[in-house]
């Protein structure tokens, strides 16, 4: 379950996110983290309820306890080998919607990235 690694680091950048704010704002700290948005992957591998479910027991013991996951779908880049067209998979449909061919290349779709916090800064 490598789902379980992926939330590992996710809290560990946030965790890091969190005490760089901090360092740089002393007068306003955050002191708890609501909601963590993340972009996954079209092709990540990734069983989001399995994530969600692994960040709710991870995170208990981190700034982020009690706080949302908010995951969305990042858009795949693709360029289609037969007629050369580059465009973006929304869905896991992989066909060119230029030419209908199934021959594609992907450039990304892999990954889990942090896009965005949701803080509160009150006591």
């Amino acid at each position: 379950m490598h789902e379980a690694s992926l939330v590992q680091g996710l809290l560990n950048l946030v965790e890091k996110t969190v005490a760089d704010h901090n360092a740089a704002n002393p007068e306003k700290p955050v002191r708890r983290v609501t909601e963590v948005i993340c972009q996954l992957g079209l092709i990540s591998c990734v069983e989001p309820r399995t994530l969600t479910s692994c960040f709710e027991l991870f995170a208990e013991e981190t700034v982020a306890k009690g706080a949302r996951l908010t995951l969305t779908t990042a858009p795949l880049p693709c360029v289609c080998k037969k007629c050369g067209k580059g465009f973006e998979l929304t869905e896991r449909k992989f066909k060119c919607p230029f030419c209908g061919d199934i021959n594609l290349e992907f450039t990304g779709g892999h990954g889990l990235v942090l896009t965005s916090l949701q803080v509160d800064t009150e006591d």
